[in-house]
């Protein structure tokens, strides 16, 4: 089995739900000048999703930032075992990723490297969606100059016509554009009526992610066995 195949079984054996490989050259610069990223997928379990659908967002957060937990776990252990390989490496966690919470806007976002990576691609709500597990999904990233053999990027959204997200937004900050790599965020997505209303939520201690919730594929995770 090849590095790359054993270090994609280690990964999903710490609990990663999907792993794909980019090429991100130019693009971590910021960080380190590694050009290939690992994009790291974790399913938010059910129950969680359930606790948004009930209202109950102070469980909600509490059950959510453990899933960021466990993925801050699996890049760093990523990383020791690339290291361990001979490579060099740079767990991408949120702490590294500084988010701008004005702009909701990673230096990198983690959405690029999964993308690139074929995992999925950017719903009407801007969020990432997987075919699995639809938004019900939580990123991180590890920056690596390990050799990696990349995915076919994904760069249209493969959303039908559901609007079920759109329909779902209370302040109706998502657009009817579909995403593709072409356009820009503001073209699917009010980031600034987005942005006022989850910052307000949350300083209540609150939230929404009513679109992560709503989503079509999400809602049939939810359902499946």
């Amino acid at each position: 089995m090849s590095e790359m195949n054993e270090l994609k079984e280690y990964l999903i054996s710490l609990g990663a739900s999907k792993v794909g490989f980019a090429d991100v050259e130019g693009l971590a610069s910021e960080f380190v000048e590694f050009p290939n990223g690992i994009s790291l997928v974790l399913k938010i379990p059910k129950e969680t999703i359930q606790l948004v659908k009930d209202d109950e967002y102070e469980a909600y957060w509490k059950s959510f930032h453990r899933q960021i937990g466990k993925l801050t776990k699996i890049s760093h252990k990523g990383e020791r075992y690339i290291k361990s390989l001979g490579y060099d490496a740079f767990a991408l966690t949120m702490k590294r990723n500084e988010c701008d919470m004005e702009k909701l806007l990673s230096i990198l976002p983690y959405k690029t490297i999964a993308t690139k990576a074929g995992l999925g691609w950017i719903g009407r709500s801007a969020l990432f969606v997987t075919p699995e597990y639809g938004s019900a999904v939580a990123l991180g990233g590890i920056l690596t100059d390990m050799p990696l053999e990349f995915g076919k990027p994904i760069t249209d959204s493969q959303c039908d016509d559901c609007t079920n997200c759109q329909d779902a937004c209370p302040v109706d900050a998502i657009n009817p554009q579909k995403w593709n790599d072409r356009l820009n965020r503001k073209d699917i997505i009010d980031i600034e009526a987005c942005g006022e209303y989850i910052i307000g939520q949350y300083k209540a201690g609150l939230g929404c992610t009513k679109c992560m919730s709503e989503c079509k594929l999400t809602q049939e995770y939810l359902t499946r066995q």
